[in-house]
């Protein structure tokens, strides 16, 4: 059965490189003009004015993370191909929606390194993360650069400009004496990519994760769950920012009831404001969707970008150029 499974979705990619190379579903995006990148409901990719205007679908394939080129021309996916969960492809799009080359087979949170060239991207085996390597954008020149410790949970985020660090949030994982799998709780950790020296951003009972920094790395937004102990429907979650070096840490948002965030956001390019997502719990026992939001660090004015959760649409932010 999973080999059949398999072969199944092989022929899908397929036909989705032939469909993709003579259909682009739309060809008339201006990469000079500001805008959103996120994805709607896993499968379409969408590109939007920072005022939630002019929705336009660049391709529609299921995605799991997306990112800008350096130039903007182009975009870097993670698939979410129809649930299956023994591969995890990263490939190449251009700015209209056209597959260009697959990296790899078994990789996740895909980031460009600043000159454009080359891609940063973390394995996955079996719900494990794994190891960090980079790859020529032609899939050619595959490195081994980092390799996540024993018993340590790590999500790669971003990555600096100058390309010696990488920015993650970490947790460690151990067996209780009931054979029960555990962990301790998020932080954000900053790694230098030749040592391997680890600098812990933030150290607290809280779960903070999907840090990103902003375009000059003076600052990192992230989230947090403010409540500590065991991550349940009960917790509240707000988007915060702090210093590069882990210092100045204060709350942008002003969540206070129970209410799930993330894992995405976005900086807009003047640092000024921040894109995130915030799912729907209307009915209390599972999200209906989620929608996207703007604040404004400064003021703290929020703006709702999408109104479509109510629908059952989930809107994931995923970049801002």
């Amino acid at each position: 059965m999973k080999l059949l499974k398999l072969l199944l979705f092989y022929s899908i990619m397929i036909l989705l490189f032939s469909f993709c190379g003579k259909s682009p579903v739309n060809s008339q995006i201006d990469i000079n003009k500001e805008g959103i990148l996120f994805v709607r409901n896993f499968y379409e990719l969408c590109l939007m004015r920072p005022d939630g205007s002019n929705i336009q679908v660049i391709g529609r394939h299921g995605y799991s993370r997306a990112r800008w080129s350096p130039d903007k021309s182009k975009i870097v996916i993670a698939g979410d191909y129809g649930g299956f969960k023994d591969v995890f492809p990263i490939l190449i799009m251009d700015i209209n929606g056209k597959l260009h080359n697959r990296l790899t087979w078994n990789g996740i949170r895909p980031l460009w390194f600043h000159n454009g060239d080359r891609i940063l991207y973390q394995e996955m085996s079996h719900g494990i993360t794994g190891r960090l390597y980079s790859i020529n954008i032609d899939g050619t020149d595959e490195r081994l650069i980092y390799q996540v410790g024993d018993s340590t949970s790590f999500y790669l985020d971003d990555v600096s400009a100058s390309e010696e660090y990488i920015l993650g949030f970490e947790s460690f994982y151990f067996r209780l004496e009931n054979g029960k799998l555990s962990g301790t709780d998020n932080e954000i950790v900053k790694i230098h990519l030749e040592t391997g020296k680890k600098m812990y951003l933030t150290d607290n009972e809280l779960n903070d994760y999907a840090p990103k920094f902003n375009i000059d790395e003076t600052m990192i937004a992230y989230f947090c769950i403010d409540v500590p102990g065991e991550v349940t429907v009960n917790n509240i979650e707000n988007v915060y920012v702090m210093s590069s070096d882990g210092s100045n840490k204060r709350r942008v948002t002003n969540e206070t009831m129970p209410n799930e965030m993330g894992p995405f956001l976005a900086w807009s390019p003047d640092s000024k404001k921040i894109a995130y997502c915030k799912l729907d719990y209307r009915l209390f026992v599972a999200p209906d969707g989620s929608d996207i939001f703007i604040i404004d660090i400064l003021s703290g004015n929020v703006v709702n970008l999408t109104n479509t959760s109510k629908d059952g649409i989930y809107n994931k932010v995923m970049d801002w150029k």
